[in-house]
């Protein structure tokens, strides 16, 4: 076997053959391919992402683990991470997003944390062959999360040619835990066993992570149709409450789950984490049929498996938890202090290296403190011009795809199972009551690209602050982020340094905010024949929502309430829908960070306040488009007078700026007095821009313009393609 059958390189070959002292056999080539991979040791970007804060008053375990922790209160701790599986999801939609969910269930059970909900953030190309894909991966997505009773409560969906040959598959999963039930793969120790858990071993999913996660799509690429798992939900129900059970009864000293690189990655993995050696007998390991290899039985992503650690006097009591599930539960090793992952097959070795060769040698691109200074240089973007204002442009922002209602996506998801769902898809933040604390969960997520792709900084620096701007508006304090980066090719100049600049970005915008980001994925190689996608950052933020059974209202309430805007930005539509359609793609504006904590605290102290009767943040459509979406709360009976000092195209802009940290507001006529002195005491600019009355209508007062609430909300409701989805 050649070092590029596995993907590694002539100088990663040299590099492995200095360290064995010898030649590699193909099953430890194989072993190095997947673990020196770009989807496992993330070599292109670790250095980056070193540069993230990570630490907060809340964190109770940051990046490293199968994912970030957090503390809601005393009682209760948050497990949340985003993961991707976009390269699947193109080869086999279907289950490619199905087993992505699964993954990302298991990254929050090994953690010990009992999941909760999920969120589901895509990209799609416009052509008929990408709302294909956009309708099965929708189907897989739905398919996993109700069948193993997990809601599905928030999501985040655009579109764009860019991603015609490399659709975007990023799911998060939240989870609950008690303090008691942290566990994690860096706590085993010599003399334990290891049990391997879960269905069968097959042969799907070899070079998974290598080959079909790690390079370039080009015409052709049907071959890579088997490296794509199968999922079943089923057993994945079954798995969870299993080991959940033997977690809460304290019998296991360690966990792993299997995923990307199966057996291989799962015990270098927890052996690195806990400075030991294993031996595996790869004779006791079940399989699905016969014929398979050593090489086949290390590598396979076979699903629904888990990697438990246990003593000899726990033992007996973990098998007979699996056994009564019916789950296959086998001893196929065991841990030494040797610091060798030593496997046996038939008998005989069959392979021998050290873990922290697989994890921690793996190569690493440098990054200089001259380079990280250098990501953040203004871009030559161009401004946006804005248009003189035309009263078509309403309807044209709010059926942009980008836009329009979610619902022909969210309907097909179980979004209330489990009766913890107090709001759900239909608003920009989720809110989930938690049991056993006075305290509630809020999950925001948003996904840039668009902001992105002429300055990916700026994008970063949005997609965080537009988060962060949701669960604010809900008065929710931030606990942690979790970041989803997607970019093409990191060997091409172009590819690498956009997607540096974006997760610069993130992390200039998480420090200026002082929100750490516990963990995350990175997703690269989404490129197809030469043409990458934009750089795209996956943004998920939890907080702690201190009024979770009354949620300040997102939508109109009373006549004669007053709308007011915080924070107004500057006129500058940059990477807005307005400017894509009208100039094509100019840079997104950059905030200025010194003033987000206090925007977002005065914010969430607003929303605490009791003054307000509603407030939704600024995003995707601006201004214009946020009213609409607040028309269409309770009761259509309510319309909007606006009452905008802007003209021309001034107009324009402000109505369809998508700048961040911008929120409308709704106001009793009568605490007017109360508004103004609130954010006149605190410095932030704030000015009225309408009243809410009860025509149905939305109107503008000085230019004379009228639209029928029913005619927006029908623009804003258009499917993404007629007779895409199940009625």
């Amino acid at each position: 076997m050649q070092a590029e059958e596995v993907g590694l390189t002539s100088p990663e070959y040299m590099k492995i053959v200095e360290l064995m002292h010898r030649k590699p056999n193909d099953l430890e080539l194989g072993l190095f391919g997947a673990l020196w991979s770009e989807h496992c040791s993330y070599k292109s970007t670790k250095a980056l992402l070193s540069r993230l804060p990570h630490d907060g008053p809340h964190v109770v375990q940051g990046p490293g683990a199968n994912a970030g922790v957090v503390r809601l209160d005393q009682d209760i701790e948050v497990a949340f991470k985003v993961e991707s599986h976009n390269h699947p999801s193109y080869v086999e939609p279907v289950q490619g997003a199905a087993t992505g969910v699964g993954g990302i269930l298991r990254d929050i059970v090994a953690m010990g944390a009992r999941p909760v909900a999920l969120a589901d953030l895509l990209r799609f190309g416009i052509d008929a062959h990408s709302l294909i894909l956009l309708d099965r991966v929708v189907k897989g997505v739905g398919q996993y999360g109700n069948a193993i009773g997990i809601p599905t409560v928030i999501g985040d969906l655009a579109f764009s040619d860019t991603y015609r040959g490399n659709p975007l598959v990023n799911v998060m999963a939240v989870g609950l835990r008690s303090p008691e039930m942290h566990i994690s793969a860096s706590t085993a120790r010599p003399g334990q066993w290891l049990l391997l858990v879960g269905q069968r071993t097959g042969r799907d999913g070899i070079h998974g992570a290598s080959l079909l996660a790690s390079r370039d799509f080009t015409e052709g690429d049907d071959d890579l149709r088997p490296t794509v798992q199968v999922g079943d939900p089923f057993l994945g129900k079954l798995l969870m409450e299993a080991t959940l059970k033997a977690v809460s009864e304290g019998l296991l000293a360690a966990l792993q789950d299997l995923g990307a690189a199966g057996l291989a990655s799962a015990t270098a993995e927890l052996c690195d984490a806990s400075g030991v050696g294993a031996e595996l007998w790869l004779d006791r390991v079940p399989l699905r049929q016969k014929g398979l290899t050593a090489y086949d039985i290390m590598l396979s992503e076979t699903q629904e498996r888990m990697l438990l650690v246990t003593s000899d006097e726990n033992l007996s009591q973990v098998v007979s938890i699996f056994e009564h599930q019916e789950i296959l539960c086998s001893v196929i090793g065991h841990i030494t202090a040797s610091k060798e992952l030593a496997v046996q097959y038939r008998d005989r070795p069959v392979a021998s290296v050290r873990p922290d060769w697989l994890i921690k040698e793996a190569p690493r691109r440098p990054l200089s403190e001259a380079q990280w200074v250098s990501l953040k240089a203004p871009v030559a973007g161009g401004t946006a011009i804005a248009p003189a204002f035309d009263p078509r442009m309403v309807r044209e922002v709010l059926s942009d795809r980008d836009v329009r209602d979610r619902r022909p996506i969210y309907r097909r998801y179980d979004s209330t199972i489990r009766s913890a769902t107090i709001w759900g898809p239909s608003h920009d933040s989720a809110i989930l009551r938690v049991r056993g604390s006075d305290a509630g969960l809020a999950i925001a997520v948003f996904g840039t690209g668009r902001w992105a792709s002429v300055d990916p900084y700026a994008g970063g620096v949005g997609a965080v602050l537009l988060v962060l701007a949701r669960l604010a508006a809900q008065g929710a304090e931030p606990l942690g982020l979790t970041d989803g980066v997607n970019a093409g090719n990191p060997d091409l100049a172009e590819s690498y340094d956009a997607m540096a600049a974006l997760v610069r970005g993130v992390a200039d915008a998480a420090r200026a905010a002082g929100v750490p980001v516990t963990g995350g994925n990175v997703s690269l190689h989404n490129e197809t024949d030469g043409q990458a996608i934009w750089p795209t950052v996956m943004m998920g933020g939890v907080g702690r929502q201190p009024h979770p059974y009354s949620p300040l209202p997102d939508y109109l309430t009373a006549s004669g309430d007053l709308l007011f805007l915080i924070n107004p930005s500057e006129l500058n539509l940059g990477g807005s829908v307005v400017a894509l359609h009208h100039q094509g793609m100019t840079a997104f504006p950059r905030v200025d960070l010194r003033k987000v904590p206090h925007l977002l605290k005065s914010v969430s102290d607003w929303a605490l306040s009791g003054v307000p009767r509603a407030m939704r943040a600024v995003g995707p459509g601006g201004l214009g488009a946020v009213v609409v979406r607040m028309m269409q709360g309770q009761t259509l009976a309510y319309g909007v007078e606006m009452d905008l000092k802007e003209r021309d195209s001034d107009l324009t802009a402000r109505l369809f700026n998508e700048v961040p940290l911008q929120w409308v507001t709704l106001v009793d006529s009568r605490d007017k007095d109360r508004a103004m002195d609130y954010w006149g005491n605190l410095g932030v600019e704030v000015t009225q821009v309408g009243v809410v009355n009860d025509t149905g209508t939305l109107s503008f007062k000085a230019q004379g313009h009228s639209w029928p609430g029913s005619t927006l909300l029908e623009a804003w409701h258009r499917p993404f393609e007629e007779g895409a989805y199940e009625p």
